[in-house]
């Protein structure tokens, strides 16, 4: 008689799942925190004081974490070399970062390639354009209030944005964020109608950002690129100008791609 392989039940599939999520919401407890102690752990997550411990230490001998001296755990720069991988594997990433400097050195403006991931807007890489200087940026910002995110929202269906909302909310950065699905949707159809997104403050006051979105070669999307400056900068530029020249990049950044794949 042969051996029957017998794969894992329900039960187990979904203590997997389960032992993914808590470790998940662990490591978020510690990010938010900045570092914290069993005690402080266990007081965020739905886990006994022994499981969290259990947790942080498994973490902490695979190098995901790290345990101070006071006893206190966080975040290890494991991380980086992961978060590192994965961004190297976004065509945006690959084939436009020469796209966002060189924008940046025209423009003299800071420039953003971003990804969406989860229903956020995640920042892959920043360029200073003024400074001469390329910054890698990993900033995750709320698609709503965000050029960089707007852009990508625009070209979603209405059942994917419904369920971006759902998820994250509309929450209020400034007194100039919008927090209305009927005016979230009415900017979106003006995004889509001039072929770019527009943040006037919605995220942080004094600021402006322009974007707009990179498909990949069969039209889903790649990400977006932004160019962000001070209004007071933004005033004593042409828009027109200044945004036709960052679509433009978009443009070759998605002929990049496709010369990748060809």
């Amino acid at each position: 008689m042969e051996d029957k392989l017998v794969g894992p039940s329900m039960n187990e599939n979904r203590r997997t799942i389960q032992s993914v999520e808590n470790a998940r919401e662990i490591m978020a407890v510690l990010e938010e925190r900045g570092g914290a102690s069993v005690a402080e752990v266990t007081e965020q997550v739905e886990l006994t004081r022994g499981t969290v411990h259990t947790y942080l230490v498994t973490l902490n001998e695979e190098g995901f974490i790290r345990k101070s001296s006071d006893g206190e755990y966080d975040l290890n720069l494991k991380i980086l070399d992961l978060a590192s991988s994965i961004r190297e594997r976004q065509p945006i990433y690959r084939h436009g970062r020469n796209e966002a400097n060189e924008l940046a050195i025209a423009t003299g403006d800071v420039t953003h390639l971003a990804v969406e991931s989860d229903g956020v807007v995640y920042m892959l890489y920043s360029s200073r354009g003024s400074l001469k200087q390329e910054t890698p940026s990993n900033g995750r910002l709320p698609m709503h209030a965000s050029a960089t995110g707007k852009a990508l929202l625009a070209k979603m269906s209405d059942d994917r944005v419904e369920e971006i909302i759902d998820q994250h909310g509309l929450e209020s950065l400034t007194t100039h964020t919008i927090t209305d699905r009927e005016q979230l949707y009415e900017e979106l159809e003006t995004v889509r109608e001039r072929g770019y997104a527009n943040n006037y403050q919605e995220q942080t006051v004094g600021a402006q950002t322009y974007a707009t979105d990179v498909q990949l070669p069969d039209g889903s999307l790649a990400g977006s690129i932004g160019i962000s400056g001070t209004i007071g900068r933004f005033e004593t530029k042409d828009t027109d100008e200044l945004v036709q020249t960052m679509i433009e990049a978009a443009n070759q950044i998605e002929i990049n791609i496709q010369r990748a794949r060809s």
